[in-house]
């Protein structure tokens, strides 16, 4: 009967056998750890799909091909594991990559309508990733802008919820001036849509009743280059 020491050294050696045919799982996990730690920025975090454990794969005798599934920007994603040795295979790994950035937060609730102050705002960091809206990254840009909804306290301010206030409003009379000659033009118009400061909009000239686009310049002040037909 063979001594235990002997009886140890086969079960390692049967062991060692066997996981030689057999592709580590950990170095799948660490090639799609540093892989994806190298392509995101210091502002971004991730965490990474774990494989099956009972994942059999016949071992790679070449280094494992990496990609992402799509352009990692934030939020879900997959990177592709191929092995394009002897005995190709290929695999994904989800990784769910956050993705933080200082943006402008309210400080209380806004009701719609609101015009912010600078105590309705701060700034703080938070995971942007996956945000659809445009996001606010500076507490001044973002007094005297409107509130265009109800806005939770919390809640990142960009372009879904808060606005630039009206500065033009669809039937107001207002001043359309030719401007950047020599000459200053200042006519009578209506207003034919809404417009905050250097948005495009239509008027219609009191006078000729020619409609002409203009740019907002001011509270009740639309702008068209010096030439301009009035």
């Amino acid at each position: 009967m063979p001594r235990l020491p002997a009886l140890l050294l086969l079960l390692f050696t049967a062991l060692t056998a066997r996981a030689e045919t057999i592709q580590s799982l950990a170095a799948i996990d660490t090639a799609v750890h540093d892989f994806v730690a190298a392509a995101i920025d210091g502002d971004s975090e991730f965490t990474q799909g774990r494989l099956d454990p009972r994942l059999r794969l016949a071992p790679c005798t070449t280094p494992l091909a990496l990609r992402f599934s799509r352009e990692p920007r934030g939020g879900p994603n997959a990177v592709e594991v191929r092995c394009t040795g002897a005995q190709p295979w290929s695999l994904y790994v989800t990784v769910d990559i956050a993705r933080y950035a200082e943006v402008v937060v309210a400080t209380r609730a806004l009701t719609r309508g609101t015009v912010i102050q600078a105590g309705d705002v701060a700034l703080a960091r938070r995971r942007v990733s996956g945000t659809r809206m445009d996001y606010l990254s500076d507490v001044a840009s973002a007094v005297g802008r409107v509130a265009a909804r109800i806005v939770p306290a919390d809640t990142i301010l960009g372009a879904g919820n808060v606005m630039l206030p009206l500065l033009v409003k669809r039937g107001d009379e207002v001043v359309l001036a030719s401007v950047g000659g020599a000459i200053s033009v200042k006519v009578k118009a209506t207003a034919l849509k809404n417009g905050a400061l250097g948005e495009r909009v239509t008027v219609r000239n009191l006078g000729s009743k020619r409609v002409v686009e203009g740019t907002v310049g001011g509270d009740g002040l639309v702008v068209v280059q010096s030439g301009a037909v009035l």
